[in-house]
């Protein structure tokens, strides 16, 4: 099923919810229990951020020193997505002013001396000025404005916006920033947290490839499997094996889990996130060119219940399924949609604890 911003609203402030308040407060006086999250999706699906949005809305955000520490990958961050510019401005056959082809070559000289995924990358100050004249460039923008045809970065223009900001010497991360920055997971993540008088523990893995394999040794005791699928990746290859389809994957990799008898006791959430990404790329990029069985119309809502009636094909147990289109750098809406998948697992995880 569903949800949109506007119904979570509602569902949240309703009888049912304050009746599930109820029993929150009998399970706060009654038990301690630690209700457990398993968080998992595919490389580059947002759910990191997800992970992020739990740390602000519910342990009171990042201390200064925590923002700091992202300040090398939102750098690294502005490095990647201007070379992917360039290089495909490049194949566009663009051409650049002079002006413009001297502070590129100036950003390669830098380029060559950094490798992106370094600790210590930082850009100077008038590094930054430069990327931000080639960001502007008439050449640059028309790129940008074909973004859908070549691999770039989500972050792209939210960084390079502010690359001047971000350049300067004594830059601080914002929180938005951070939620905006594409950080990889490695490993296995943990955060605990209160939320309506319910304490959770949400563990947050490696998408890529070579990180699922952790994932087992996370799978016990789960109350909730949140799986996280970006919409966009509708058109877009794995980038760990081109030959495989981004959503067929997400498609596959879902069914594996939810069929799984590990999981036949936790509620199942699908969060199919960058929903605002999705709705801009099927201007250009039409459902049925990558889903041949699709014969909807090129709409946001008749492709988003395309997505979601093909992972619910996949669910034996519906009353357990819960799925919600979500944009994780969007803090107020996030915050609704947990509240909603919280309420979910009061439902029906609740019950087996003897609570009614």
């Amino acid at each position: 099923m569903g949800a949109s911003a506007g119904a979570l609203k509602r569902d949240v402030s309703s009888t049912n919810s304050r009746r599930i308040d109820a029993a929150l407060a009998r399970q706060h006086s009654d038990s301690q229990k630690k209700f457990k999250i398993l968080l998992l999706g595919g490389s580059e699906c947002g759910k990191t951020t997800i992970f992020k949005q739990m740390r602000i809305l519910h342990l009171n955000g990042f201390s200064e020193e925590m923002l700091c520490m992202y300040r090398t990958t939102i750098h690294s961050n502005a490095i990647e997505a201007m070379n992917q510019l360039i290089k495909a401005c490049a194949e566009f056959d663009f051409r650049h002013e002079i002006s413009t082809k001297e502070d590129i070559q100036r950003f390669y000289a830098y380029h060559r001396t950094v490798i992106p995924e370094e600790e210590n990358v930082m850009i100077p100050l008038g590094i930054a000025r430069c990327m931000e004249r080639i960001w502007n460039s008439n050449q640059i923008q028309a790129t940008y404005v074909r973004r859908f045809q070549f691999p770039l970065l989500d972050c792209a223009k939210y960084v390079l916006d502010d690359i001047s900001r971000i350049g300067e010497t004594n830059y601080v991360p914002t929180t938005q920033d951070v939620l905006n920055c594409r950080f990889r997971t490695v490993g296995i993540t943990e955060l605990e947290f209160e939320h309506k008088r319910l304490f959770f523990q949400m563990v947050d893995v490696g998408g890529q490839r070579n990180e699922r394999r952790k994932w087992i040794h996370v799978f016990d005791n789960v109350d909730m499997l949140m799986y996280v699928c970006a919409l966009s990746d509708f058109d877009m290859q794995d980038p760990e094996d081109p030959s495989m389809n981004r959503m067929m994957q997400n498609f596959e990799i879902f069914k594996t889990l939810v069929v799984s008898e590990i999981f036949k006791k936790a509620s199942i959430v699908l969060f199919l996130n960058k929903h605002d990404i999705f709705v801009e790329k099927l201007k250009s990029v039409p459902l049925m060119r990558c889903f041949h069985n699709y014969n909807g119309d090129n709409t946001e809502d008749d492709a988003c219940k395309f997505v979601q009636k093909t992972f619910a094909h996949y669910v034996h147990r519906k009353h357990r399924f819960y799925s919600f289109t979500t944009r994780a750098t969007d803090t107020d809406l996030m915050d609704q949609v947990f509240s909603s998948a919280v309420s979910h697992i009061v439902n029906h995880n609740l019950r087996a604890t003897g609570i009614n």
